[in-house]
């Protein structure tokens, strides 16, 4: 099942039946993720601990959270249409916060204390755009650790396409490389457009994007993360991302999709080694 069909009709069906996956919906992860408005961000090895609140970018508001201290900092994408507050679990997050400075942010069109995108179709450069802008509002220096799941994997990629110098590293966790012909034809059977999704991302364009990527396109780490339990064909499919780098290499962990959730230590001690290998 392709990436078009997996944020479509997997996340559709958790909400009906009142279940959400941290891939799929807003309040995927309970936690006190309502940030503050006002708030003055300073991110730098000498900032408080835990500091969330919200940003202006270019005129509209952001919702950050970051945690611990030290460089590189890490930069969390959540998955398609989610919040990255609410996506990533505090087993996750501690143990990175503990080694150095992490922070996410919920996209446009996700999760409180952030505005809804404009109202057209959106691209992947115009995701990058909003990235920019938080990490200069949230002060972080580069190079950053890039690291993000499902669909926030394809705008980690994306970013360190546009932004070789300012990546320390790379860390897909089950981004698939869409083949663009397939995610066209399933679109059209479902009918399901850019304007059905609150990011307004028009993912097939992405797809597009991505599948003409010339390899490779940089020098840092890539540590590609797979599931062993979500699409047959899955961890195949996403060593595509291996030829990003020659300094690439790929970890398949058993579970579903959605292992931000349900493999957080392994995840989290994944990153922390990518961390401390770059320093």
């Amino acid at each position: 099942m392709s990436q078009s069909s997996r944020r479509r009709n997997v996340c559709l069906t958790l909400f009906v039946t009142g279940f959400a996956l941290a891939g799929c919906a807003p309040d995927a992860v309970p936690t006190d993720a309502s940030p503050s408005t006002g708030s003055t961000p300073t991110v730098s090895a000498t900032a408080p601990a835990d500091r969330r609140g919200t940003i202006e970018v270019d005129g509209a508001r952001v919702a950050y959270s970051c945690r611990g201290q030290g460089k590189p900092a890490v930069v969390l994408e959540a998955g398609t249409d989610s919040p990255g507050i609410n996506s990533f679990p505090e087993a996750m997050v501690v143990p990175i916060a503990e080694v150095t400075t992490v922070c996410t942010y919920n996209r446009l069109g996700t999760g409180g204390g952030t505005d809804a995108p404009p109202d057209r179709s959106r691209s992947l450069d115009d995701l990058i755009a909003v990235l920019d802008g938080t990490l200069e509002a949230l002060q972080l220096e580069p190079p950053y650790v890039m690291a993000g799941q499902s669909g926030g994997g394809n705008v980690a990629i994306a970013y360190a396409r546009a932004h070789p110098d300012r990546v320390a590293a790379l860390i897909p966790i089950e981004a698939y490389r869409d083949d663009p012909a397939k995610m066209r034809a399933e679109q059209k059977k479902e009918g399901f457009t850019w304007a059905d999704n609150p990011e307004h991302m028009d993912w097939v364009q992405a797809s597009v994007a991505q599948a003409a990527y010339d390899f490779p396109f940089g020098s840092f780490p890539v540590a590609v993360i797979s599931a062993s339990d979500a699409d047959p064909g899955g961890p195949q499919n996403q060593a595509a991302w291996l030829a990003i780098s020659p300094n690439s290499d790929q970890v398949v962990i058993e579970g579903p999709h959605d292992l931000q959730v349900t493999a957080s230590e392994q995840v989290a001690a994944r990153i922390v080694d990518v961390v401390r290998s770059v320093r």
